[in-house]
C-alpha cells in the first residue's frame, strides 16, 4: 500500500460527494481518497459498525436538517 500523504487537507466543510449504486466502486472511491488525504470519508458500510447513524439517515430521508 502507499505511504500517507505528508499534509492532510483541512476540512472547512464538503469537499466532495462521490455517490453512487452499491457494488459501482464506491469503496474504492473512498479507499482512494484517503489514500490522497480527503479524510474522514464517509461510506454506507458505516451504517453496520457505528451504533446510531441509520437514525440521523432516517432524519434527512424525512426532510430534516442535518449537520
Amino acid at each position: 500500500m502507499a505511504e500517507q500523504p505528508e499534509t492532510t487537507h483541512q476540512s472547512n466543510g464538503l469537499k466532495i460527494i462521490g455517490a453512487g449504486f452499491g457494488r459501482t466502486g464506491t469503496l474504492s472511491l473512498k479507499h482512494a481518497l484517503e489514500e490522497l488525504g480527503y479524510s474522514p470519508c464517509y461510506h454506507m458500510s458505516e451504517l453496520f459498525d457505528k451504533p446510531g447513524v441509520d437514525a440521523q439517515w432516517d432524519a434527512i430521508v424525512s426532510g430534516e436538517p442535518a449537520d
